[in-house]
């Protein structure tokens, strides 16, 4: 076909050079789980089936662009963070729609627990993202202190 070569170099400099076969199985495997995840979190509001596949594309397309292993990893954590981050969010969401009152049953007592266990779970793998991304922190001191 005439189109062939065409659609083959538009999808390559999209891809770019791409990563090796460890970084992109990383990838893809990343991008099904937390496609997973917000396909579970998000199934009373939009239907497992659409999340599951905007979730799965949206990943990897996210973490396939990243230039360095370490870049892929740090994003996937960073990803998963915020998707823990909002599964408060789509919790009460469905409940506050539906209820006259949506502050008064977002607002109680349990609720609030729920949203601070999620965030401080959903520090985690901010916490390692941030590491991953980073580096080691002891060797970032030592050259900060033996420079000046």
């Amino acid at each position: 076909m005439a189109t062939e070569p065409a659609l083959r170099d538009r999808l390559a400099r999209a891809v770019g050079d791409g990563h090796d076969a460890p970084t992109t199985a990383f990838v893809l495997l990343t991008a099904v789980a937390l496609g997973t995840v917000l396909a579970w979190t998000s199934a009373d509001l939009v239907g497992r089936l659409p999340a599951f596949t905007i979730g799965v594309v949206a990943t990897a397309g996210l973490l396939y662009t990243r230039t360095t292993r370490r870049d892929v990893a740090a994003t996937a954590c960073y990803a998963l963070a915020a998707l823990l981050a909002l599964v408060p969010v789509a919790y009460e969401l469905p409940i506050a729609l539906g209820t006259d009152t949506p502050l008064a049953h977002v607002l109680t007592t349990t609720d609030l627990i729920l949203f601070l266990a999620f965030l401080t779970l959903a520090a985690v793998p901010a916490i390692v993202g941030y590491r991953i991304a980073t580096g080691p922190f002891i060797p970032r001191i030592h050259t900060r202190l033996t420079d000046r």
